[in-house]
């Protein structure tokens, strides 16, 4: 007995919860008793052919009503009248309720930040939120016209705004790989974190780098030190705020600070974007920085491949392969005007 009851209370339990395989049994001992009671009936018409059948019974379930096929004796417009229509009306309501609440659920669960977007490829994802600062920085991703269209967000509070068009995962921790996973860390094409401490963002920085090894990776510490570990040991892009720098400048140069946040901003006419000089080639600074001007840019510093440091004019005057360029713009370039101008760059060489 206790075996048959807990049965029972599975069943039960399904049955209220209307688990697919509880639906679509339900339909098919539907169609299958009805098909039976209008062969009895003698209803060849519609039992003669499967398709014809199941056609007659959506029509019945979707309450388009009877036109080209209805019950032609009167035991099959009983059957109708007293099984076949209220059967499909209950169905059909079911069908629509099941679909709705899953709908609802699913919705529910972006908006609570329980989705799950671990086959998402290509996101860009910013982890920690500021109520100051996480919406500018994704409206500067937007304005940087770098394909940032995929944005995830992910966040320990469920009390944020989140912006249109944003994914949104929440965890009770930021450096669980599983909650990492969840916010699309593990393909993902780049990641800011910003998390509430530096502790935090250091574990998290680890923890990234175990999904991920060759994601470029972009953390704010408040710490010189723990940017310069996390640099070192979780091959990230740390960023230090340079408040107090500023602000000299600021004073010694009126202004400074305007241009300073003009160029970080891509919301504003021009701001610092970046290419890599492909090849194996050497190419002169002095072509480098004339190509650039054609096209609109400003050569404005050089990353030598595996330099730390970054050179300002005077420019190194050769430029190797893999050399990271920094131009002012008031738009990235795109793929095709890099390609073109690569390929002037690679002609001066071979002339």
């Amino acid at each position: 007995m206790p075996v048959i009851q807990r049965i029972y209370s599975k069943f039960y339990e399904h049955l209220v919860e209307l688990r697919l395989w509880v639906l679509f049994s339900l339909i098919g001992a539907y169609l299958l008793i009805s098909w039976l009671l209008f062969v009895w009936a003698g209803e060849t018409d519609l039992v003669s052919d499967p398709v014809v059948f199941l056609y007659f019974a959506s029509t019945t379930a979707s309450t388009v009503g009877y036109g080209d096929l209805s019950p032609a004796t009167e035991a099959g417009r009983l059957i109708s009248a007293l099984w076949f229509v209220p059967g499909a009306l209950l169905i059909f309501t079911a069908v629509l309720s099941k679909l709705t609440s899953s709908l609802v659920q699913g919705v529910r669960r972006m908006v609570d930040g329980r989705g799950n977007f671990r086959n998402l490829s290509g996101a860009t994802v910013i982890i920690g939120y500021h109520s100051d600062r996480t919406e500018r920085m994704i409206t500067d991703l937007i304005a940087g016209k770098d394909n940032d269209t995929k944005i995830v967000l992910l966040a320990t509070s469920a009390d944020i705004t989140v912006p249109e068009g944003v994914r949104f995962v929440r965890g009770d921790r930021l450096d669980t790989l599983e909650t990492l996973k969840r916010a699309a860390v593990e393909y993902a094409e780049k990641i800011i974190v910003y998390t509430e401490s530096d502790a935090e963002t250091f574990n998290t920085c680890l923890a990234i780098r175990e999904l991920s090894g060759n994601v470029h990776v972009a953390a704010y510490f408040g710490d010189r030190d723990t940017a310069r570990r996390a640099t070192k040991l979780a091959h990230v892009e740390a960023v230090v705020s340079s408040a107090t720098e500023t602000l000299v400048r600021a004073a010694q140069d009126p202004g400074a600070s305007r241009v300073i946040m003009a160029l970080s901003s891509a919301t504003h006419n021009a701001t610092i974007y970046s290419g890599v000089l492909e090849g194996t080639r050497a190419y002169l600074a002095a072509e480098v920085e004339q190509q650039l001007l054609s096209v609109n840019a400003v050569l404005l510093a050089v990353g030598q491949n595996g330099a730390d440091d970054v050179s300002f004019k005077p420019f190194p005057r050769d430029l190797g392969g893999g050399t990271t360029v920094y131009y002012v713009a008031q738009q990235r370039l795109e793929p095709e005007t890099w390609s073109r101008l690569m390929e002037k760059l690679d002609a001066e060489v071979l002339a």
